[in-house]
């Protein structure tokens, strides 16, 4: 469940700026929450790995992939490595 946590956070930030696009709320605190989310991982994901891309939905896409999608991946892998490297260092034992 622990390992999934990344993906849950980045679908309801997802579904959140959804939301806030359709009823024409403040989308800034949202946003704001995704660029914190994606932070630790931007000197990775500011690279431009897309090149230039046309198109309006193509480019939301790819925003939305980098800020959320790819960050969830990135923080759901470590905590996978995490978690296999815990369970497999043997327990220290006592004299």
């Amino acid at each position: 469940m622990l390992v999934a946590s990344p993906f849950v956070v980045a679908a309801v930030l997802n579904a959140l700026l959804g939301l806030a696009d359709r009823f024409h709320l403040y989308r800034e605190h949202i946003a704001g929450y995704c660029f914190l989310f994606a932070t630790p991982w931007a000197w990775l994901l500011d690279r431009d790995w897309f090149g230039g891309v046309q198109g309006r939905l193509a480019e939301a896409l790819i925003t939305y992939a980098v800020l959320l999608w790819i960050p969830a991946l990135l923080y759901s892998s470590c905590l996978w490595i995490l978690f296999r490297v815990l369970r497999r260092s043997p327990a220290p034992r006592l004299p």
